[in-house]
């Protein structure tokens, strides 16, 4: 069976070994570890986690990279010290895992060479985990972009039908730094991905819990990640008069925490889904051109927009009903293995929520089920027909098949 480590330790080493140990131990009788997924808090050193877990561990290809915290059925945190690892038997199919490098010269090209690449190791109708470094290059944080990584990866893959579950990697909420594994070594400006077995099947569902509260608007003016105008009026302008400051406390400074600009996908009018809808945060707001500036850069002149509201309590009720739906999806099918992957913003110390909202999904899973999941700064999901990366959303996969477990 797929077994699940984690620590919160200071020392590099001994969270490195509580972790291994761990998963070794809940091995099941005669397995032996073929590879492993693992993600590292800011505050340790990579390498040095790294080397440290494949000593325990054996030189296995280790994948994964930096998380602002991350989760397990056991623990929630993110102080920066956390390790968490899921570590595959060797009775699985061992993975292909492929790299490409120099993200920080063109994403775009980068995910094309990634594509060809997939496009040969991958199977139809294969499932592929994906991770990429986020940060460019700071203070302050220059972003790789993910929409046009995965522009370059569908290029690639030249119509090749492969579904790609990521994120972007951040090590902590300044987004100060990075880094991916590609299975032996942690390294930058990068983008890893590892062709799964045909025996795990993944099935996917994305929550956020934003709901829109306008009418679509169009983007007549934008310039990379910043909107100056919607509906050829300048953008800024155009929340504070919908969201009507006079009435609620929308603030220049936390709008983040308050709204997101969505794009729906698939028919415009057809009834509310969330998992039809890409959000953008707004990480700032510029009061002296009433421009808004967007966590990603993939909007252009013409994109229809909404504003949505981002409560927490809609996210928690997004957490527990699309969790269940998702478990109850399988029609008995047990699964193996699950990842969760969730926005660091979704934590209840940057958003205020009352309870964890990885808390709702451990009670939502079955105790049993293998879980580790990690905060990221971008997740990535299949949308209405294609893998998008995707803003303040946690992104739940529940794997099955594989005989283990």
């Amino acid at each position: 069976m797929i077994s699940i480590g984690a620590s919160d330790r200071t020392d590099t080493i001994q969270a490195a070994g509580e972790a291994a140990r761990m998963a070794l131990d809940r091995l099941g009788p005669g397995e032996s570890i073929g590879w492993a997924l693992a993600f590292v808090g800011g505050r340790h050193d990579p390498a040095e986690m790294l080397h440290a877990l494949q000593a325990r561990l054996g030189e296995v290809p280790i994948v994964g990279g930096a998380a602002v915290g991350t989760i397990t059925h056991q623990a929630i945190g993110y102080s920066g010290y956390e390790c968490a690892l899921a570590a595959f038997p060797s009775s699985l199919p061992a993975p292909t895992i492929v790299v490409e490098s120099h993200l920080d010269e063109d994403e775009q090209e980068a995910g094309r060479r990634l594509g060809e690449k997939l496009c040969e190791a991958a199977s139809e109708e294969g499932t592929a985990l994906l991770f990429y470094d986020s940060i460019r290059s700071g203070p302050p944080p220059v972003l790789n972009v993910g929409s046009r990584l995965l522009e370059g990866i569908y290029a690639g893959l030249a119509g090749k039908p492969v579904t790609l579950i990521g994120a972007g990697t951040v090590s902590d909420f300044q987004l100060t730094q990075s880094f991916v594994y590609d299975g032996s070594q942690p390294i930058k400006h990068a983008v890893v991905a590892v062709v799964l077995p045909q025996a795990l099947r993944a099935h996917t569902a994305i929550m956020h819990g934003c709901i829109p509260v306008s009418s679509f608007m169009e983007i007549t003016r934008v310039e990379g990640a910043v909107v100056y105008e919607l509906d050829g009026q300048p953008a800024l302008d155009v929340l504070h008069r919908m969201l009507g400051e006079g009435e609620h406390d929308w603030q220049t400074d936390n709008l983040s925490l308050n709204v997101t600009l969505g794009q729906k996908h698939g028919d415009l009018f057809a009834p509310y889904d969330e998992e039809c809808y890409v959000n953008r945060l707004i990480i700032a707001a510029n009061a002296e051109d009433a421009s808004l500036t967007l966590f990603e850069a993939d909007f252009e002149v013409g994109s229809k927009v909404q504003i949505m509201s981002r409560d927490n309590q809609l996210m928690l009720d997004s957490v527990k009903a699309q969790t269940s739906r998702l478990v109850d999806s399988l029609g008995g099918e047990k699964p193996v293995f699950a990842l969760y992957i969730d926005c660091a913003g979704r934590s209840s110390a940057f958003c205020g929520a009352s309870v964890e909202e990885a808390s709702v999904l451990q009670d939502a899973l079955p105790a049993d089920l293998p879980l580790v999941g990690f905060y990221s700064g971008v997740e990535i999901a299949p949308l209405v027909g294609q893998s998008r990366p995707l803003d303040w959303t946690g992104v739940l996969t529940l794997f099955t098949g594989g005989g283990a477990g």
